[in-house]
């Protein structure tokens, strides 16, 4: 079970010693364990006592099992079988529910924006509450509060492309893309360099924490996240912030992992989700929200954040100047959304 595999590589990092175990004679897991045992199964007479001899002959300390009825076995058995053995907590169907009926209690309670103007027909509850599921599989920090938010940007938007400058291992982006499908919005565009030299934001805790980070390895990551789900309505730019210059009508973007995409040059929602820095935050202003059409959407993401000033910054300067170009403005966990006016009276 994925769960065991998943075991086996936080126990290795904290340095202990790991058999694998299978009641399946060719089990393929066989080959993800640097040391193997064959244990009859559960129900068989000679569980019990195969078990004993494998804890006594290999000083076996901690037992782990994924599954929940073997679990239970050894959690009414263990202790006659192996006296002094800890059985390992694993997760279950009950942990499964609980973290369910969580979800939906959590998902009911939170705030949802209005905007205004014209929309699209809404999201079903149980579509949200699977949207929110699904997304939040993948490893990110975008929180819940904003997933809503970013349901009733999408929602609300006009037809156009979707452009997210930071991606990284692809959270926000496959809820992007899905919603966009969802709608025919648009096909979304991914900026982001996954380059180390790109990473320094100006605050030196955040700054040597990510230093240790694998660019490299963030995009593979990314790469699986998404192929799934791009379908040919996204793609990536690996490139910083001055790759809008690439951007116009007609643009086609072509990567191995999710072949080419074309875009119409009118960005209908814009994710700033980059380097933070306040110099880069205006950059990324400067570049793309001139390509914004009317009625579109910015989500300035980290508006509070806990490293420094720069989104607030630059939000704050780009709401104060352009304030007659502005709708509506909204703020959802840690992130401010702006939407543009359809036209100069509106």
């Amino acid at each position: 079970m994925p769960d065991a595999l998943a075991f086996r590589e936080r126990a290795e990092a904290r340095g202990a010693s790991v058999i694998g175990a299978s009641s399946i004679e060719d089990d393929p897991a066989r080959g993800f364990y640097p040391e193997w045992e064959y244990l009859p199964f559960v129900t068989g007479d000679g569980f019990d006592t195969a078990l004993a001899g494998l804890i006594r002959r290999r000083g076996v300390r901690s037992v782990y099992t994924p599954h929940f009825v073997i679990h239970r076995h050894l959690e009414e058995r263990l202790g006659q079988i192996a006296p002094g053995t800890a059985l390992a907590a694993g997760r279950f169907p009950q942990d499964e529910e609980r973290a369910y009926r969580a979800l939906r209690e959590r998902v009911a309670s939170l705030p949802c924006i209005a905007p205004p103007g014209a929309a699209r027909a809404p999201l079903t509850p149980l579509e949200r509450l699977g949207l929110v599921r699904l997304t939040g599989t993948i490893p990110g920090m975008c929180g819940e509060e904003k997933m809503l938010a970013l349901m009733e940007v999408m929602r609300h938007a006009p037809e156009g492309d979707i452009v997210e400058i930071g991606s990284w291992w692809g959270r926000s982006a496959a809820l992007l893309v899905l919603l966009a499908r969802r709608w025919g919005i648009g096909p979304v565009l991914c900026v982001d360099p996954w380059e180390s030299a790109a990473m320094p934001q100006g605050n030196a805790l955040l700054d040597s924490t990510s230093a240790r980070l694998d660019t490299e390895e963030a995009l593979r990551i990314f790469e699986i996240n998404l192929s799934p789900l791009a379908g040919g309505r996204l793609n990536y730019l690996r490139a910083r912030s001055t790759a809008a210059c690439a951007y116009a009508p007609g643009l086609e973007v072509t990567t191995a992992a999710f072949g080419t995409t074309r875009y119409s040059g009118r960005i209908a929602v814009l994710h700033i989700d980059g380097n933070h820095a306040h110099e880069e935050v205006e950059r990324d202003i400067a570049a793309w929200v001139p390509r914004l059409r009317p009625g579109g959407w910015i989500i300035f993401d980290d508006y509070e954040w806990a490293f420094g000033d720069g989104p607030r910054r630059a939000a704050d300067s780009f709401v104060a100047r352009e304030a007659g170009r502005i709708a509506a403005t909204f703020r959802a966990g840690p992130a401010l959304l702006v939407q543009l006016r359809n036209h100069a009276h509106d």
